[in-house]
């Protein structure tokens, strides 16, 4: 079954760079299953929000948390903590 992921979280930096950051993460992502489907940022808040479809729901979790790519992920504006993961169903 494939899962829908929709993440909101906080940017300590502009969306520009954190969109920048994130695209060249994008072969990590995929090679752990993750295929990006949009990133935007909110409108009125120094956030975002982006959706990835998944077979593996806590693998979206981890590669947050995961101290290999946690430089990059802090460096990149995200600020660690604050994401918001919803978790719906990717096979409607």
């Amino acid at each position: 079954m494939k899962f829908l992921l929709v993440v909101k979280l906080s940017l300590s930096k502009p969306f520009a760079h954190w969109a920048e950051r994130f695209d060249q993460h994008s072969q990590a992502r995929a090679a752990a299953g993750i295929e990006d489907v949009f990133r935007h940022p909110v409108i009125g808040e120094q956030a975002a929000v982006y959706a990835v479809r998944t077979t593996t729901p806590r693998a979206v979790h981890d590669m947050i948390y995961d101290p290999a790519v946690r430089g990059h992920i802090e460096e990149s504006g995200f600020v660690i903590g604050s994401e918001q993961i919803l978790v719906c169903d990717g096979e409607v």
